[in-house]
C-alpha cells in the first residue's frame, strides 16, 4: 500500500511532464560546481554552482546561507565498500580528478570514472561526448587542471557536472548523450532477474539493490535491503527476496526523496520525518494540513504570491475556529496519505502510515487543538505545533533529548483521535517538577499545561464523565479538590508577590513538588505563613477567594497524596488561577492608563 501510493505520486507528476521529478535513470542531485570544456577536452573555466541567499536565524537576525544548486542528473549508483562504482557525468573530484587520500584509492576512482564514460559514450559523434572523452584521455591522474584553479571547488566532496564551451545547457542534458545513457540502463536491465513485481503485479526485471534516501544526515538508508547471508531464502539473494521491479523501485525512491526535500510536504520532528501528500493536485488543502500540524507557525511560502499566502492564513484561522472545509470551499473528500519515517543507520523505519480524507484529517486536527487549547499569555503559542509539544518533553529543551517513542505516539493519537500517550503526559509532569525549582515561570508554561488539559479531557471523555471536563479558562464551578488546591497555590504565590515583591525563591519554586506529593503537610503551614501577606493584595482580594475555596474543601481536609491525574488537575488549576489574576491585573492597569490619559487630555485642553 505504501509503495503503491508513492508510485502513484510519482506517476502524477510524470503524466504532467513536471520538471520537478526525474525520469527513470535520473535523480535530483546537489551540484557544487561545473567544469567548462572546449571541444578538445581542455578546461576553459570552473563555474561556482553554490547559491547564496539570506535566511532569518533563530534569533531573528539575517544570516547568509550557501547551498549547492539542485538539478536533475543521471542517477548515481548505490556505493559501499572500498571499490565503489563511479557515476556518469555527475561525480565528485575523487573520481573525476583522482584526488583522494591515498594513491591506490585515487587511481581506482579515476579509472572507474574514465571507464564508465568510455563505455557509455563510445562511438557517439556528439561534440559534448567527444569533449568528455578527450578530457579523460588528456588527464594525468592526480593533478589539478591548470594553474589558478581554486581547488576549494573540488575538496568539499560536492558533485561536479560538465558544460561545453559556448553552450547554455549541461552536457548530461544533450539528447544524444541521454539516449546513450538510456541504452546503457536498458542493457543492465536485461542482466537482472525477471519476476512478478509486488507493487504493480507486472512481470519485469527485479531491482537487486534499491536506492538510498536523502535527508537523514550522514545516514543514507534504504526502504528495502537485504545485506546479510541470513536473509537468503530459497537461493534468492538481495532484492529477489522481496521482488519489486526496477521501474517501481525507482519511482517510489524518487517520490520519497522529492517529498523529503520539500518543506511543504515534510515535517522534521526531532529525528523523525512526517511526509504527507494528496492523491491529486490539492495545494490549498495540503497547505491547510501543514498549517494545522505546525500550529499556524509555518512561514509564508515564498513560492506562493502574497494573495495566496493571505488566503491560506485566513483558511487556517477559520479552521482553528471550527469551520468545516465545505464552508471554506475546500474539498473534504480528497484522499491524503501520511507516512512517518526514521532512520536506523542503513534502514528506514516506518513508524506509521495513515490514509484518510481531508475532511476527516481536519476534524482530527481541530479536535487536537481544541483539546489542548488553554487561555494564556499572547507571547506563548495559542496553537502549539507538534514539534513544540515534543520539545517540551526534552531535558534542556534539546532536540536530541526528545524521547523517540513520543514522536510517533503523539502523531498516532492526533491522527486517530485516541488518548494522548500516558508517557507524554508523565513526561510533561516530570519536566515541570524537575524545572520548577529553578524557574517555575518557564516550567509551567502554556504548551505543557495545554497538553495536560488535553490528556485529562480525553481520559474523561473515554470514561463518559464529561462533567469533569477541564475548560479553557478558570472554572469556579469545578469543585475537584486537586483543581481547587492548584488555584489556592496560585493565590498564595500572588499574596507573597504583593507583599514582598520579586524574591529569589517564590512559594512555587520552593514548595511545588511538596504540594503535589503531600498537600496535607504543605497547605496548612503555607496558609498560616500567608496571613501577614493578605492585607497587601489590593487589586485581587486573595483572602476572600481563598475563603471561597476553603468552603469547597471536604470536611476530612486536604488529601494526603495526589495521583498522577490529580497532579495534572492541580497544575491546570494553578495555571488557570494565575492567568485569571494577571489578566485582571492587565485590565485594571489598562483602565488606569486610559483614565490617566483622559485626565491628561482634559488638563491639556484646559491649559489651551
Amino acid at each position: 500500500m505504501i509503495l503503491q501510493a508513492l508510485c502513484g505520486y510519482y506517476d502524477r507528476f510524470a503524466e504532467a511532464n513536471s520538471s520537478e521529478i526525474a525520469p527513470p535513470g535520473y535523480e535530483l542531485n546537489s551540484v557544487s560546481c561545473c567544469i567548462v570544456l572546449d571541444k578538445e577536452g581542455n578546461v576553459c573555466d570552473v563555474i561556482d554552482m553554490i547559491d547564496e541567499f539570506e535566511v532569518t536565524g533563530s534569533k531573528g537576525k539575517k544570516e547568509k546561507k550557501r547551498q549547492p544548486r539542485k538539478m536533475i542528473t543521471p542517477q548515481q549508483p548505490k556505493r559501499s565498500g572500498s571499490r565503489p562504482e563511479a557515476a556518469f557525468l555527475c561525480e565528485n573530484a575523487s573520481f573525476i580528478f583522482g584526488v583522494y587520500k591515498d594513491r591506490a584509492g585515487a587511481e581506482y576512482r579515476f579509472k572507474a570514472s574514465r571507464d564508465i564514460h568510455e563505455k557509455v559514450l563510445a562511438g557517439l559523434e556528439d561534440e559534448g561526448a567527444q569533449a568528455v572523452l578527450a578530457f579523460y584521455n588528456n588527464r594525468k591522474q592526480g593533478t589539478y587542471l591548470y594553474e589558478g584553479v581554486d581547488t576549494s571547488y573540488f575538496e568539499d566532496g560536492g558533485n561536479i557536472v560538465f558544460l561545453l564551451d559556448g553552450e547554455s545547457d549541461f552536457i548530461h542534458n544533450r539528447p544524444e548523450i541521454q539516449a546513450a545513457w538510456n541504452r546503457h540502463l536498458a542493457q543492465r536491465s536485461t542482466e537482472a532477474s525477471i519476476g512478478q513485481c509486488l507493487v504493480t503485479g507486472e512481470v519485469l526485471p527485479i531491482a537487486r539493490i534499491h536506492g538510498n534516501l536523502g535527508g537523514f544526515g550522514q545516514d543514507k538508508p534504504t526502504v528495502v535491503g537485504f545485506n546479510q547471508d541470513s536473509f537468503v531464502s530459497y537461493r534468492k539473494e538481495k532484492g529477489d527476496n522481496a521482488p519489486i521491479s526496477e521501474n517501481a523501485a525507482f519511482k517510489y525512491v524518487t517520490a520519497l526523496n522529492m517529498l523529503i526535500s520539500d518543506r511543504n510536504h515534510c515535517m522534521h520532528m526531532h529525528g523523525d520525518k512526517l511526509l504527507f501528500w494528496a492523491e491529486r493536485e490539492a495545494p490549498v488543502e495540503e497547505q491547510a494540513i501543514l498549517g494545522l500540524m505546525e500550529g499556524g507557525t509555518s512561514q509564508p511560502d515564498k513560492l506562493l504570491d502574497e494573495v495566496r499566502n493571505r488566503e491560506i492564513a485566513s483558511i487556517l484561522d477559520s479552521l482553528y475556529k471550527g469551520k468545516s472545509p465545505e464552508e471554506l470551499g475546500l474539498d473534504p473528500h480528497v484522499r491524503f496519505y501520511l507516512l512517518g519515517l526514521s532512520s536506523n543507520k542503513t534502514r528506514v523505519v516506518v513508524r506509521y502510515f495513515y490514509v484518510n480524507t481531508f475532511g476527516q484529517l481536519v476534524t482530527r486536527l481541530q479536535l487536537h487543538h481544541q483539546d489542548i487549547h488553554i487561555a494564556g499569555p499572547t507571547w506563548e503559542p495559542e496553537h502549539p505545533s507538534i514539534n513544540k509539544i515534543l520539545i517540551e518533553t526534552a531535558v534542556l529543551h534539546k532536540s536530541e533529548n526528545v524521547p523517540a517513542p513520543h514522536r510517533s505516539a503523539l502523531v498516532r493519537c492526533i491522527l486517530s483521535g485516541g488518548l494522548y500517550p500516558n508517557s507524554l503526559y508523565m513526561a510533561m509532569l516530570g519536566r515541570i517538577r524537575a524545572e520548577a525549582a529553578a524557574n517555575a515561570k518557564t516550567a509551567i508554561n502554556r504548551t505543557r499545561i495545554g497538553v495536560i488539559k488535553g490528556y485529562l479531557n480525553r481520559l474523561s471523555r473515554k470514561s463518559n464523565n464529561k462533567e469533569e471536563a477541564i475548560t479553557v479558562g478558570l472554572n469556579k464551578e469545578d469543585k475537584t479538590i486537586s483543581y481547587l488546591l492548584g488555584q489556592m497555590f496560585a493565590l498564595l504565590e500572588k499574596a507573597q508577590s504583593d507583599a514582598l515583591g520579586n524574591v529569589n525563591a517564590s512559594v512555587v519554586d520552593k514548595y511545588l513538588n511538596a504540594a503535589l506529593a503531600s498537600p496535607q503537610q504543605v497547605f496548612p503551614s503555607l496558609l498560616s505563613n500567608a496571613e501577614k501577606h493578605f492585607s497587601k493584595s489590593k487589586k485581587y482580594n486573595i483572602k476572600m477567594r481563598i475563603r471561597e475555596i476553603m468552603q469547597d474543601i471536604p470536611s476530612n481536609g486536604y488529601p494526603k497524596t495526589l495521583n498522577a491525574e490529580d497532579q495534572g488537575r492541580f497544575l491546570v488549576g494553578y495555571y488557570h488561577q494565575q492567568q485569571d489574576i494577571y489578566t485582571k491585573k492587565d485590565k485594571l492597569d489598562s483602565k488606569k492608563d486610559d483614565e490617566t490619559s483622559k485626565d491628561s487630555d482634559q488638563n491639556h485642553e484646559e491649559g489651551i
